[in-house]
Order: C-alpha cells, then sequence, then structure tokens
C-alpha cells in the first residue's frame, strides 16, 4: 500500500494521544472510586454500573477517526489481478544436446522440472499447451486448460536429433492464433515460451516465425540453457553454447525478453516469474473512497451505541 499525501498520516499520533488521555483518565477514575469506603453506599446512589461496554463507543470513535486520516491520506492498494484469458504455449528443445548434464542432472530434466514450475504459477483458468522440437517439431499438447496433459506430455519427453526452431516456433504461434478464433477472444494475452540450448541448424529462419508471431501480437519469451562459453561433450560429441544472440533477436522481435539460464535452480526461477508477470496484471485500487465509507460507519456505530446505551455522545 501506497500514499499520495503520506504526510496526513502524522494526524494518527493525535488519535493515539487521545487513546493514551482516554487510559490514564480511566485510571484516575478507578483511583477516585476506590477512595469511597462505602462501597454499598456508593452502588446504591451510583446504581448499576454499565461495566466493560462503556468502553466500546470511545473505542470506535477513535478507530474510526484513524479510518478517516488513513483516507485524507489517499491509500493506494497495487494488486495482481488473474488474467481470464491468457494463453501460453510452451517450446521445449528435446535435441541430443539436451542430454549434457552441465547444467543437473540433465538439461532436459531440468527443462522438465522448470515447466511444471511455470505451470503452477499461472492462473488455474489459463490455457497452456505443449511443442517439442528436435529435428522437426511435434506438438505434444494442444493448447487447452486441461493441466493434467501438458503434465504428462512434459514427463514423457526424451532427447534426441538435429534442432530446428523456426518449424516450432510456427506451430506454437499457429496454435495460439487458431484458439484466439475459435474463442472469439482477438487480441487476448498470449505467450511463447522457448527453451534451447543450442543452434539452430534445421528447418527455416526462426525470426521469420518471430516476425509472424509479432503480427499475430504473440510475445515470446526465450530461455538459453546450457553452456554460455565453449562447448560440452555428449556421448563423445562436442556440443557448441547456447546462441544467445538469436535467442535475443527472436525474443526483443516480439518484445519479448531473454534469459540465460547455467543452472537448474536458476531455470525455476526464470519459469515461476514468468508464470507470474505473464498470468498475473498489475490493478492499483484508490481505497480512499472506502476507507471514509468504513471511518464513518465506525463513527455512527459507535454514536448509536452511545445514545442506545447511555443517552449521551461520547
Amino acid at each position: 500500500m501506497i500514499f499520495q499525501q503520506p504526510a496526513l498520516l502524522l494526524g494518527l499520533v493525535l488519535v493515539a494521544i487521545l487513546a493514551a488521555l482516554y487510559v490514564f483518565a480511566q485510571r484516575r477514575r478507578k483511583q477516585y472510586t476506590l477512595r469511597f469506603t462505602d462501597v454499598a453506599l456508593l452502588e446504591s446512589v451510583v446504581g448499576k454500573r454499565p461495566g466493560r461496554r462503556r468502553h466500546v463507543p470511545p473505542i470506535l470513535f477513535l478507530l474510526g477517526a484513524a479510518g478517516l486520516i488513513v483516507a485524507m491520506a489517499q491509500p493506494i492498494l497495487n494488486l495482481e489481478i488473474a488474467r481470464s484469458d491468457s494463453s501460453v504455449m510452451l517450446i521445449i528443445d528435446t535435441s541430443g544436446s539436451m542430454n549434457a548434464t552441465d547444467v543437473q542432472p540433465t538439461r532436459l530434466d531440468a527443462a522438465r522440472s522448470a515447466a511444471h514450475t511455470l505451470i503452477n504459477h499461472l492462473p488455474s483458468n489459463a490455457r497452456v499447451g505443449l511443442v517439442s522440437f528436435s529435428s522437426s517439431p511435434v506438438l505434444q499438447a494442444p493448447l487447452s486448460d486441461n493441466r493434467d496433459s501438458v503434465s504428462s506430455a512434459i514427463d514423457n519427453l526424451q532427447a534426441g536429433g538435429a534442432t530446428d526452431t523456426g518449424d516450432a516456433l510456427t506451430v506454437a504461434i499457429d496454435q495460439l492464433a487458431s484458439s484466439a478464433r475459435t474463442q472469439g477472444s482477438g487480441r487476448a494475452p498470449a505467450l511463447v515460451v522457448l527453451l534451447t540450448d543450442g543452434v539452430t541448424n534445421r528447418g527455416p529462419d526462426p525470426l521469420q516465425a518471430a516476425a509472424q508471431a509479432r503480427a499475430a501480437g504473440i510475445v515470446v519469451d526465450t530461455v538459453g540453457i546450457g553452456t554460455r562459453n565453449g562447448a560440452v561433450q555428449v556421448h563423445g560429441q562436442d556440443i557448441g553454447g547456447v546462441d544467445e544472440a538469436a535467442l535475443s533477436a527472436i525474443a526483443s522481435g516480439t518484445r519479448g525478453k531473454y534469459f540465460f539460464a547455467e543452472a537448474s535452480g536458476q531455470l525455476s526461477q526464470i519459469y515461476s516469474s514468468l508464470g507470474t508477470e505473464f498470468g498475473y496484471r498489475p490493478f492499483r485500487f484508490d481505497a480512499t473512497i472506502p476507507m471514509v465509507v468504513l471511518g464513518t460507519l465506525i463513527v455512527l456505530v459507535g454514536a448509536g451505541l452511545s445514545l442506545w446505551w447511555f443517552r449521551v455522545l461520547p
């Protein structure tokens, strides 16, 4: 919560002082009462005392005053609202290089875990789909709200083959575009998350698919996993590092972001961040009027109780 007029909150100090004075006055009243030696005579004169309920109206008045002072400071609540029509297509590289162990336990195992993390951080009503790719893309799970089918497909991924990033992007983009037409949602929030560890060596240029995504209003976030510089060996073959320039170009061409993950924990953090950022939208709520209403209501309740019980205002 933030306040547009924070200086006015100093008025709460006055409320605190009034509360302290009330407590002090009640203690003095008790001490003065105890000076009477004939308590029975005092009770016959005063009658039945109101007991603890006499404190209720003053407490309500002080709470109401505090609420009105907070309202004068113009409080603003920064909330996150779940998107009701968001769609995410996951693209996971399953080429042979994903068996590399520079990201523990393997790059593919880390990708599986991170994909589950992303799904768990999306709103329950977000639609999710999965495309895997090596020498060619495979639509493992069409875009839907069935999380179980996506999770099962993620767990069954196996690595092997070359790297055809361009065709994989095209399959994912077509899924999002056709789903938008079917749902009649037009330019609904749509995101592609591409995770890969290597250089594209098969199929069309991924930048062509990125241009198609931008024209459709689809954001593509890319995640590079593995060795940044140099190479690692998989089954005796040297595997090159992540093509960060290409992945950055794909992301920036669609107003997306590029992330580099060199550890499995880092990868899960990236995916959880993507799920939170995309699945929810910021919402600023001006709480001034509600606080005015609440403060006024509390004061009126205090006044009503005081008049009902004691025939006076506190």
